[in-house]
């Protein structure tokens, strides 16, 4: 498939399994979506299926919908404004949960996950960013962080240069727009975004194991300034001018029943 070129994923009608809770709940998927980039050598695929969105409260951007329409990136120095915000209130509106309309995201060659949030550059090594934490799991209701780890000097304070933050979504701008920049969304130099390898997740783990060998279904963003830094057993800083990550889009390489 030639770059440019869209493919249309519709969610199955069938009630879909959703987390509330620790009990597993019966819920609708919300949209089909539309993706673009190359499939050729993979699948990828924007997670089409919203799982569970808690309310953003009184935020201009609190349609989840928006999240699984595919990615408007709004390039290098802009941000995007086909997204879904998350509210830094701890559990109730910092998270939500997506998924490939009930397929498993599977382990392969490269980066299997491109997490698309919404950060800019501001001039030189200075971003806006939302640092986000990105979780995985094979039943809705146990999950597997990827390693993640603040390397600032004072981890106590804020720091907006991307390579203090170590394995979290949120830092990278979104160059990819499926309307008018459709590029492979795995070619981190033309797409942008925030990239993750299963090979990533630790062995001693028996849920990280089994995710690496076998893949997940279900696929949660957390807020990273509600979170305890295990470093510091203080929440995670932000940048003062942030009220939470705002969500363009997520994409899979390798896709299995």
């Amino acid at each position: 498939m030639k770059l440019g070129d869209f493919f249309i994923l519709t969610v199955s009608m069938l009630a879909f399994l959703a987390v509330c809770g620790d009990e597993l709940v019966e819920q609708e998927p919300q949209v089909s979506s539309v993706c673009g980039g190359e499939r050729g050598y993979g699948v990828a695929s924007c997670a089409d299926t919203v799982v569970e969105a808690p309310s953003a409260g009184d935020s201009d951007f609190g349609d989840p919908n928006l999240a699984v329409n595919g990615v408007h990136g709004g390039g290098d120095s802009s941000s995007g404004t086909d997204v879904f915000s998350l509210s830094l209130e701890p559990g109730v509106s910092d998270y939500l949960t997506l998924s490939w309309a009930g397929l498993r995201v599977t382990n392969g060659s490269g980066a299997d996950l491109v997490v698309f949030e919404n950060a800019f550059q501001v001039s030189g090594s200075v971003y806006f960013m939302d640092p986000t934490l990105v979780l995985l799991s094979q039943d809705g209701a146990n999950w597997v962080e990827f390693p993640h780890d603040y390397v600032n000097e004072d981890e106590t304070t804020y720091s907006s240069d991307p390579d203090m933050w170590v394995g979290f979504a949120g830092i990278h701008p979104v160059r990819l727009n499926i309307d008018t920049n459709p590029v492979d969304p795995f070619d981190q130099e033309l797409a942008g975004g925030d990239h993750f390898d299963l090979d990533d997740l630790p062995t001693s783990d028996e849920l990280s194991l089994s995710i690496r060998q076998d893949g997940f279904r279900f696929l949660r963003l957390t807020a990273a300034a509600t979170q305890l830094n295990p470093d510091t057993g203080e929440l995670f800083p932000a940048d003062s001018m942030s009220n939470g990550p705002d969500i363009d889009g997520v994409y899979a390489r390798y896709l299995s029943e």
